[in-house]
């Protein structure tokens, strides 16, 4: 997809970013974060702007920490690493059904 201009208007900040994603994907993703951050606002009575983002990030990146760990992922491994430990995962399960 070519790169295009996508104007980004998130806690009374306005600004654009390029992206290589289409459209919809990207309102899918604002649309999520304003979710959070809703959900946040309302949760914690925090109004800070700033400190509503900082949280956001925060359960953003737990979410993320938590998907890694059920995937098996060790933060900062590559994908080759972890394919390769995968596929010596499956080996082994097969090698003990046979």
């Amino acid at each position: 997809m070519p790169v295009q201009l996508v104007t980004i208007k998130v806690l009374g900040a306005s600004f654009s970013i390029q992206t290589d994603e289409s459209r919809e994907y990207m309102d899918s993703l604002l649309s999520e974060l304003e979710r959070r951050l809703e959900s946040l606002a309302g949760a914690t009575k925090v109004g800070d702007p700033l400190k509503l983002s900082i949280l956001a990030n925060i359960t953003l990146l737990d979410d993320l920490a938590a998907l890694r760990r059920e995937a098996g992922l060790v933060a900062g491994e590559d994908l080759g690493r972890l394919a390769d430990r995968l596929i010596h995962r499956l080996d082994d399960g097969l090698g003990e059904s046979s």
